[in-house]
This record gives C-alpha cells, sequence and structure tokens, in this order.
C-alpha cells in the first residue's frame, strides 16, 4: 500500500493497529479525520484564537503546527500511546470528558479508529505524496424523477500515481440545505425541485457536483413570450427545465421608464416620453435602446459604478486626483474603451496620477495586497482576501495564490504627498519582493496556477494584464458580464457578482458562457452587450410574480420577472430635478451637474447622504443600501430643497400653467415628467376632485407633483 494511505486497511479494525499493519499517515489520514469531525474549522479549534487554549489550524492548513500541538504541547498529554483510547485528543472528541463541541465522533467511527490507530503506532509525523486532484462521482447529474437522493463517492489522486476512495474521510456541504441537504456521509436527498451544488473537501483539495431534481407536475406547460434572442432561449429553456414560467413582457410605460434609468440614471423629459408613447414603429424599443447608449448621460451614470468600485474618492486619490480619474472613467465609458484595455491601464498605470489617472488604481490599493484583493474582486470576480491568512475555506485558492497575485505588485511604490491637494507619481522600483509567509521565501508571481516568465526588468504587471485579457481566460469575460448582468437585472448570474466559486454557481451557466463569448467576439465592449441584454424579453419583462407550478423550484434565481429595487441617492435626487425643471445645485461645481456626474463619493449634500450615497470605502457593490429609512421619507415630504423645486417659479408646473395650458394638460405633463406615462382614467378622477378642492390652482397642481414623489413607483425602479 502507497506511503501515506492507511487509513482504509484499519478503519474498521477489531482493535488498534499492531505492528503489521500498514501505517497510518498523520497528514493525510489524521488531519483528514480531524477536518471531518469539524474539530479544525473555524468555529472550534481552527479559529486564530482556538478554543479552551487548543488550538489548530483551520482545516489541516498548517500540518507542522498541528502536529507540535498534538505531540509536544501540554507535555505530551493530548495523546496516550500506551492507550489510545485514554488519549484526550480521542475521550474530549467522543465527549467522554465535559467538551464544549459535545460528541463529534463514536468510538467505532472511522474518525476515531484512524486517530487511535495514529496514536497506537507511536504518533509519527510523514512526508506522503501531495494530493493532486479530487474527483466526486456523479460531478453534474440531473437525477431521475423516481429517485430523489443519491449517494456521492469521492476519489483522490496523489502525487505518486495513487488513487484511493476517500468518502469516508470527506467533508461535504450543500450550498442550499432547504432544496437538499447533504450528510456527513454524502448522501443526498431533495426536499423539492431545484439545484444545488455540493461543496467537497478532503484535506487541501476542493470540488463540487452540480446536482439537480425535479417533481414532476402533470399540469404544468410553459407559458411565456417568444424569445427576442440567445438570452431568452436560455433562460427560458432554464425556466422550463425546472417548471418555471415568466411574466408577460411589460408595457411601454414600464419600459421607456426602466431602460432610461438602467442605461442613464434619468427619467426622460415629458417631450420624450410622449414621444415614445406615441410612437408606433415596431422598432421603436431597440431604436431607444440605441439612442441612450449614446447619450452622455450614459457615459456618467457608468462612470459614477466604476468609480463607487474603484473607490475614488477625496480621501483616497486627493480632491484633483478624484476629479481627473472621473474624468478618465467618463471618457472610457463614452469611447466604449474595450474592458480588456481598460484593467489594462488600470492595473499597469504609472506616472503622475493627476496626468496619468489610471495610475490611481494604486492611490487606492496601496500595498501588494491591497491590490491583489482589488484586481481580483473587480476583474476576476473572485474574493482572495481569506487566502491571506489561510487557504481559502470554500474554493481551491491557496496561500499561494494569494501572494503569487500580490507578487505582481510588489515594486509599485510613490513619490509626492498622500493627502492634501498633491498627486503622487506611481512608479516601479526593481528588486522589491513579497515573501510568502508559508514558505518565508520571496513569493514568484503567480496567477491561479498560471506562473509569470518575467525578467528582472520586466513590469510584471504587463505579464498580469495579458493573462488577464487573453480571451482564453476563463474569468475576466464572465466577471465583467455578470457585473453589467447585476446592474441591469437586479441580481447576477452569479450572486453575489464578486463571489465566482464553486459552491456558489451561476444560475445559468449556459447563458453567462454565451453572453461571455458574445462579449470577447464583440471586442470586450460593453455597449454591444448591453444592447443583447436590453433587447432580450427577460430584461423587458413586467414585476408581476407570475403563477407558477405548486412544484415549481425556488424563481428567485431565474430572473421570471423583473427585480423591483429602489432607486440610488443620485437617480432620486437627479429624477426630483428632472420631474420638477429645476437643477439642483452643488457648492463648487458648474450650474447644471447632475447627480450622476459628481465626481466625489462622500459628498456633503444632506439628500444625497439621507439616501446612502456611498463614500467609496469598499471594493464591492453591496456598499449601497437599497433598503427604505424614516429619514428618506422625511426628506422627501419635508426637505426644504424638494418643496422649493415643485414650488418654483421656474419649474415645470408654473411654466406650463404661465403658457395658458388647461387643467388637463398640465396634468398630463406632470404625469409624463414625473412617472413618464399619462394618468389612468381613475386618477384622472381623482385628480379633478383635488383641484376642484384646492383653494389654489397652482398650489393644487404642485401638491399633485409633491405627492407623485413620494409614491413607490416613484422610488422604485419596477
Amino acid at each position: 500500500m502507497p506511503r501515506g494511505i492507511a487509513l482504509f486497511a484499519v478503519m474498521f479494525a477489531p482493535s488498534f493497529a499492531s505492528a503489521a499493519e500498514p501505517q497510518v499517515s498523520f497528514r493525510t489520514d489524521v488531519i483528514a479525520a480531524l477536518s471531518r469531525a469539524g474539530c479544525n474549522s473555524g468555529a472550534c479549534h481552527g479559529s486564530p484564537q482556538g478554543k479552551n487554549g487548543f488550538r489548530m489550524s483551520l482545516r489541516g492548513g498548517d500540518p507542522n503546527l498541528d502536529y507540535a500541538t498534538f505531540v509536544r504541547d501540554l507535555g505530551g498529554r493530548r495523546v496516550n500511546r500506551n492507550s489510545p483510547d485514554d488519549s484526550l485528543l480521542l475521550m474530549k472528541g467522543s465527549g467522554r470528558v465535559s467538551h464544549l463541541g459535545g460528541s463529534l465522533m463514536g468510538r467505532g467511527d472511522a474518525v476515531y479508529r484512524t486517530i487511535a490507530n495514529w496514536i497506537a503506532q507511536g504518533c509519527h509525523d510523514d512526508q506522503p505524496p501531495a494530493l493532486v486532484k479530487l474527483e466526486v462521482t456523479p460531478g453534474s447529474k440531473r437525477l431521475p424523477v423516481d429517485q430523489p437522493s443519491l449517494q456521492l463517492s469521492v476519489k483522490a489522486y496523489f502525487e505518486d500515481g495513487s488513487q484511493f476512495d476517500v468518502t469516508d474521510m470527506t467533508v461535504f456541504t450543500s450550498n442550499d440545505s432547504t432544496v437538499a441537504p447533504v450528510t456527513k456521509t454524502g448522501h443526498v436527498a431533495f426536499k423539492r425541485t431545484g439545484e444545488v451544488a455540493i461543496l467537497a473537501r478532503y484535506l487541501d483539495g476542493i470540488t463540487s457536483a452540480r446536482l439537480t431534481w425535479v417533481k414532476p407536475d402533470p399540469a404544468y406547460s410553459f407559458r411565456g413570450p417568444a424569445p427576442a434572442n440567445y438570452v431568452d432561449e436560455l433562460l427560458f429553456a432554464k425556466q422550463k427545465e425546472l417548471l418555471l414560467s415568466p411574466a408577460a413582457v411589460c408595457s411601454d410605460e414600464v419600459f421607456l421608464r426602466r431602460v432610461y434609468l438602467d442605461v442613464t440614471g434619468t427619467l426622460p423629459t415629458p417631450e420624450a416620453a410622449r414621444e415614445f408613447l406615441d410612437s408606433k414603429a415596431a422598432d421603436k424599443r431597440a431604436k431607444l435602446i440605441d439612442t441612450l447608449l449614446e447619450r452622455e448621460e450614459y457615459s456618467m451614470f457608468w462612470a459614477l459604478k466604476w468609480a463607487d468600485v474603484l473607490r475614488g474618492s477625496p480621501v483616497t486619490i486627493s480632491e484633483r486626483g478624484v476629479h481627473s480619474f472621473h474624468r478618465y472613467l467618463v471618457r472610457s465609458m463614452a469611447d466604449d474603451k474595450p474592458m480588456t484595455q481598460f484593467a489594462r491601464e488600470l492595473l499597469t498605470g504609472t506616472g503622475n496620477t493627476l496626468n496619468k489617472p489610471a495610475a490611481n488604481f494604486y492611490r487606492v490599493t496601496r500595498t501588494p495586497e491591497d491590490a491583489a484583493e482589488a484586481a481580483a474582486q473587480l476583474f476576476l470576480g473572485v474574493r482572495v482576501q481569506c487566502a491571506k491568512c489561510h487557504n481559502h475555506p470554500f474554493e481551491n485558492i491557496t496561500q499561494t495564490d494569494y501572494y503569487g497575485l500580490a507578487a505582481y505588485f510588489a515594486r509599485v511604490q510613490f513619490k509626492g504627498t498622500q493627502f492634501g491637494l498633491d498627486d503622487e507619481i506611481v512608479y516601479l522600483q526593481p528588486g522589491r519582493e513579497v515573501n510568502n509567509p508559508l514558505t518565508r521565501r520571496p513569493q514568484p508571481p503567480v496567477a491561479f496556477g498560471s506562473v509569470a516568465v518575467v525578467g528582472p526588468d520586466d513590469d510584471r504587471r504587463e505579464k498580469l494584464a495579458d493573462w488577464l485579457t487573453e480571451p482564453g481566460n476563463k474569468f475576466f469575460a464572465p466577471s465583467i458580464v455578470n457585473r453589467v448582468w447585476f446592474h441591469l437585472l437586479g441580481k447576477g448570474i452569479v450572486d453575489p457578482v464578486d463571489d465566482f466559486r464553486d459552491t456558489n454557481p451561476p444560475s445559468s451557466p449556459e447563458l453567462l458562457d454565451a453572453l461571455a463569448k458574445d462579449f470577447v467576439k464583440n471586442g470586450y465592449r460593453l455597449k454591444p452587450l448591453m444592447r443583447t441584454i436590453l433587447n432580450s424579453r427577460t430584461y423587458q419583462l413586467a414585476s408581476e410574480q407570475p403563477m407558477q407550478s405548486p412544484n415549481a423550484a425556488s424563481a428567485d434565481r431565474y430572473f421570471v420577472a423583473a427585480q423591483v429595487r429602489m432607486l440610488t441617492a443620485e437617480q432620486i435626487l437627479d429624477a426630483v430635478s428632472s420631474a420638477t425643471g429645476v437643477a439642483e445645485k452643488f457648492k463648487g461645481f458648474p450650474a447644471g451637474t447632475r447627480a450622476i456626474g459628481l465626481p466625489e463619493g462622500g459628498i456633503n449634500h444632506p439628500f444625497l447622504m439621507a439616501f446612502s450615497k456611498p463614500v467609496r470605502d469598499v471594493i464591492c457593490e453591496c456598499a449601497r443600501e437599497d433598503d427604505p429609512a424614516l429619514p428618506q421619507v422625511l426628506h422627501l415630504l419635508n426637505n426644504a430643497g424638494v418643496l422649493a423645486k415643485v414650488k418654483s417659479a421656474d419649474g415645470r408646473v408654473a411654466q406650463w400653467l404661465k403658457a395658458g395650458k388647461d387643467d388637463a394638460a398640465v396634468v398630463e405633463q406632470i404625469y409624463l415628467a414625473t412617472m413618464s406615462r399619462r394618468p389612468t382614467a381613475h386618477e384622472k378622477e381623482l385628480v379633478a376632485k383635488h383641484l376642484a378642492d384646492a383653494k389654489d390652482r397652482t398650489a393644487g397642481l404642485q401638491d399633485l407633483q409633491h405627492a407623485l414623489m413620494n409614491l413607490n413607483e416613484f422610488l422604485l425602479r419596477h
């Protein structure tokens, strides 16, 4: 039997191991057994502080530490070579001695027997062959209708060519136990129709199985609009597979408001709304999409989105720097710059940050580790922060991956003043390295297994950009596509958008792959990608949830209806300005500046602060809060600035009245300007009654507009 694998010969032995039995490996068998029992998890002794004076490395990431802790710590009292069964390690683990974690293993369990046999054999350390691959069977499978459960098996492949079934020492986890939980032994049982990813972890190897089961419904029939493009074809096929049906296509009024807000962040003028709604052209939606993608507001709005996650703030990149950086982002969006070029410019930026604004990426990410974390999250959709201290618990990302990525940025240095009005100069200092804390040696640059060949004078960042932007890169295109999908649909195909991993699979891998390939084909440009998504029926679905089969999967992940969500702080303020015709004034900015065009993050503006405009101190899209709060309600009801806009003599209502329009015409204009639609017959009746009772016609019409601004229909994207 190969060195290091004795578990399978002894796990069911009637007594503890004798000298004739194969040697139990500490680094493969014992570490795996402790992981299976949960002893070295983050909630137990694997936490950085340990528990009750006993600390293990998280999930066995540092076997040297663990061996010293078990065998030498406390004078070796945790193991009893003469009577393994009386070892403190086993007595606490089995609950025979008081243990806060309770009983984690029975004396007849494979986990218990493995540790006991290792102790009986003398607690030897070893250097077994490295684990090179973990394989779970079945990998991806749709279970038969009459078989909603199955048993998984896991095989480990080692460096010396040996391979073993390690199911009994594997830790299994389901990403959705409400759909299909998994037992410790790897038995999966579906409770309802759905898809799950089952994580299988053995030592430092992680893999997953994606499983689907559908509870049949003879009465089900797919109901949905005809597909407009491949987006619909793929998503509708997924919905049909899971007994789901999409909503109907939304009305022109809803589409008009939605697409304006999603593409430009603004509302249409009443004139633009009337023109679109009155048009009889069959392709008017497609034409509107094309028009909006060329608007100046598009560039400002999508520059705002990138400024948020790139953390463009006066605190980090100075007052002048943030304006220069913002102009750079706006130009990049206006030019539809290929995202490969955009990423390369940011990652390889050098020089004075005022003249070379892309180099501001490094003013925010001031250490190699910060730059690695930001680059991974922004352009790979991967959160690597966990791997700074230990291997990632839910993904095959190691500390070497983390420091290998950081090594690309090791030579970035700064000249100048970090804070204040002065801008810094970003330059490269040869000879600087990042040390790997595991090897305690300089870490060569490596990007998720791709080792860079670099000379002593090469800019390592160029090599990283080459790897990142090559067409075969499996991270870049899906990550960017998913981020755009999130902003247009309200939820990522992978959600959260920056958490790509095997245990957080896409809701439709086929769609994500198709969008990514199309994105690459179109030169990594955003506008063709958006055009495809915006023209799909999926984007144009109504927000009303359709009735679903009682046996259908949960509809949350599969885009069966439009996502209703709160407008951003900037969108609401600009919508108030657009509806009233009175621009907001921002101190230090030219007249007519829109909230979506502000270059700064945490600007001192009461309305924007009340509606949670982010200060840009985190990378993730989660910085914006979208839950309504009392201060927001009070601002819309009582904010002096909002009331002044509504009642302004220069506002739309006052101007329409000055032009001699009758009540019906003014009411229609108010609705078009504020709600992007005409009033319904019922609303006309209510408004007519309100105006008849009003003592002042002007005040009555202004009150109407103010009331509309406080409706959910105004505050929500739907």
